[in-house]
């Protein structure tokens, strides 16, 4: 297989700190990309457990302070519906979506509505364990908006596996690598909806881009499908050489 520079669509810039260790770090990642031939990688900041009991806003300043110094960084703006912004700064290429900030369902008003008006590719991070943030409701929120959707951890747990086909995704959702329990229910995203709908993310420090890529290699991709997955569907979406 040729050799292909990978983006990383999902990253956290930041480490996460608990009982006074902190867990992974930017520079970390960093030495860790460049061994495995990651080019670029979106980023978004680290959602620290403050963020998520008084729902307030991960600090998005951070990344575009952080591309300052590593142009190898793709921005993604964090929004959070309990403190929306009138605009963002031009610099980032997509938004992302934390249901657990608030219990807000992924297809909430407000999401949509936050989605439309900036017009920019969705990453929204989903459980199928949780009714907020279920895979229908990834389906049913890209019919409302006219961009790409991404879901992260595509659906995460295993009873993903057993509901996939309950759903009716649209063509603008894609289907993110990490966080993913068990390699079955990636192969059964492959089987249904084909390398092009798929697109390598890490999650960055909570998973590891080697983790995510053994998850890949499990599916035995073509050279043509391997570079779909692990650049070219990505750089698409968000319009990026």
């Amino acid at each position: 297989m040729k050799m292909v520079k990978f983006i990383d669509a999902h990253v956290h810039l930041g480490s996460i700190p608990y009982n006074k260790v902190e867990w992974g770090s930017f520079a970390e990642y960093q030495s860790i990309s460049k061994k495995l031939d990651i080019e670029r990688y979106c980023v978004v900041p680290i959602g620290l457990p403050e963020n998520f009991v008084d729902n307030s806003t991960p600090n998005n300043k951070m990344v575009l302070q952080e591309l300052k110094r590593d142009d190898s960084i793709i921005p993604i703006y964090w929004f959070n519906v309990f403190d929306l912004p009138k605009s963002i700064d031009k610099r980032y290429k997509a938004v992302k979506f934390h249901p657990d900030i608030g219990e807000v369902s992924i297809n909430d008003k407000r999401v949509v509505d936050f989605v439309g008006k900036m017009g920019l590719p969705l990453f929204a991070h989903t459980n199928e364990s949780k009714d907020y943030s279920n895979l229908g409701l990834i389906s049913e929120l890209a019919r409302k908006v006219s961009v790409p959707v991404i879901a992260v951890h595509s659906g995460s747990v295993t009873r993903t596996f057993f509901r996939l086909d309950n759903y009716r995704f649209p063509d603008n959702v894609y289907f993110e690598t990490s966080g993913i329990q068990y390699a079955i229910i990636l192969k059964k995203i492959y089987n249904m909806f084909g390398a092009e709908r798929i697109v390598f993310g890490s999650d960055y420090p909570f998973g590891d881009p080697r983790v995510s890529l053994a998850m890949i290699d499990t599916l035995n991709l073509s050279n043509k499908e391997h570079e779909l997955v692990m650049r070219n569907n990505i750089s698409g979406i968000l319009n990026i050489k």
